[in-house]
């Protein structure tokens, strides 16, 4: 038999087996067989349950009224028309519009999760019999419907609900109806002082900040001079005078522009709710006097952060405050600690450096030490550049100058002391700057081997380290010999 003849009978045979056991598979239905019914993709689609208990427009809506366990509110129209609606528990009060604005578009449109139980038999079971809170709505053609809030339901996001005098029971978001079962306070505006625009800021009067742990008051003002380094246009000038760090300072000197409330704790407090809140005799208060605008806010006792177990921190939350001044916010406020620095600041916290002249805008430096006078004219631009320094009529390197006044930049300002200070001064430094040549006094006094006193312009400023003064001592020897200047003490 010949090679080709016998690959035709092999193949034959090897299609023959396939046939015979794709036969046999489809006739014992073999592993490989799907069940169709397997193959089928279960489709569920969620139903929609909801149900509108309420369809109407808020113009429809003459008034809405609360009764909860705080109380409740009655939201109305006003007939001067000079507002959409008015809650007339907070007349005289700033209200929140939007908070108001909401209740009206909730009311017009009350949708329900989905019916529970339809003329359910015990409404006990859901809270309704003894409800958490009630709502009733009266339109402009003299009917109102009202309805009862229960308990939290199954899902937690909504809580139970049913009309007055229908017993089939809802679930509803607990977002729609909210403010029905919370307190009146909650719907003040908790702006107590708007923040002016950039272009309607009113000048910068007299902050004044006085605390019972004090013995000082803090005072700051404004301070249009451009001859200095200082970004700040505020300076202190009580205890000391300082120019200050914007950084550190901004929220204490600019702080009551935009103050926010956390919440509105009392509406219209009488005496005893000041003694109850610490406002009586307040930790602090902050005056803030200006052309159109007298602001005074004290503040009293604090609350304390909470951890995840509820328990109270080491660190205070906020402070109860009292604000006048401003028309609308007589309540006695909760104020987010951080909103509130007047309550801790200490003058370091925001004070900047002892001299704060710009190198550019001085004319002459004269330095004071030991009876020994030498006097450093400098000639600049004003700008950007300087010319040339001369000591005592000898020139001076002027990088190294640079760096000389720096040193004298850097005098430490972190302990305040404003008592009378006598006898001599032991190093003078007088700086004339500004085209109307303005003079900054720095003085130097012994308090103790280790310790100076400091007097600017007169009035007794800071306590520093000796070892400052020594050093800028030497760093003058340095600067006449041409010496690199050491800006540590």
């Amino acid at each position: 038999m010949n090679g080709k003849i016998q690959g035709i009978i092999v193949c034959g045979v090897i299609i023959g087996c396939l046939g015979g056991m794709l036969a046999f598979l489809n006739a014992t239905g073999g592993a490989d067989k799907k069940d169709e019914s397997s193959s089928e993709v279960i489709k569920t689609e969620s139903v929609d349950e909801s149900v509108m208990l309420v369809e109407k427009d808020t113009i429809d809506i003459k008034s809405i009224s609360a009764q909860n366990e705080y109380g409740g509110f009655t939201m109305e129209r006003p007939a001067s028309g000079k507002t959409e609606w008015n809650i007339a528990e907070l007349t005289g009060l700033d209200q929140s519009t939007y908070a108001k604005s909401r209740i009206a578009e909730n009311a017009a449109q009350i949708k329900a999760y989905r019916t529970v139980e339809q003329d359910a038999a015990d409404l006990s079971k859901y809270g309704l019999d003894e409800p958490t809170g009630s709502f009733t709505i009266g339109y402009k053609d003299g009917t109102s419907r009202t309805f009862l809030i229960g308990d939290v339901s199954t899902k937690t996001r909504y809580r139970y609900l049913c009309e007055e005098g229908d017993d089939t029971v809802y679930m509803v978001l607990v977002s729609l109806i909210s403010e029905f079962i919370e307190p009146v306070e909650n719907l003040v505006d908790t702006t107590l002082i708007a923040q002016p625009p950039d272009s309607e800021m009113p000048d910068y009067g007299k902050l004044t900040l006085s605390r019972k742990d004090l013995d000082y008051d803090m005072v700051f003002e404004q301070d249009d001079s451009d001859s200095y380094y200082g970004v700040s246009a505020q300076v202190m000038t009580e205890p000391v005078f300082s120019y200050l760090n914007i950084t550190g300072s901004s929220a204490t000197t600019h702080g009551m522009w935009g103050l926010t409330a956390k919440s509105a704790v009392k509406l219209f407090p009488k005496e005893e709710d000041f003694a109850q809140y610490g406002l009586d005799d307040p930790i602090a208060e902050v005056t803030f006097v200006g052309e159109g605008y007298d602001y005074d806010l004290k503040i009293g006792g604090h609350t304390m952060k909470l951890n995840e177990d509820g328990n109270e921190t080491a660190d205070i939350d906020g402070y109860y405050c009292y604000l006048t001044g401003v028309d609308g916010v007589d309540c006695i406020w909760l104020i987010d600690a951080q909103n509130v620095p007047w309550a801790t600041v200490m003058p370091g916290d925001v004070i900047s450096m002892a001299v704060n002249i710009s190198i550019l805008n001085i004319n002459s430096m004269t330095v004071t030490n030991g009876g020994e006078k030498a006097e450093y004219i400098l000639d600049t631009d004003g700008e950007s550049e300087i010319y040339s320094v001369k000591k005592n009529g000898a020139d001076v390197d002027v990088s190294l100058f640079q760096d000389f006044y720096k040193y004298l930049l850097s005098c430490p300002t972190d302990e305040i002391y404003f008592e009378e200070i006598d006898g001599e001064p032991y190093l003078s430094i007088d700086i004339d700057f500004g085209d109307d040549g303005q003079v900054e006094e720095l003085d130097f006094y012994t308090d103790s081997s280790r310790r100076t006193l400091v007097e600017i312009n007169g009035r007794p400023s800071y306590r520093i380290p000796t070892s400052w003064t020594e050093r800028f001592i030497s760093n003058m020897e340095n600067l006449d010999n041409g010496e690199k200047i050491i800006e540590t003490y």
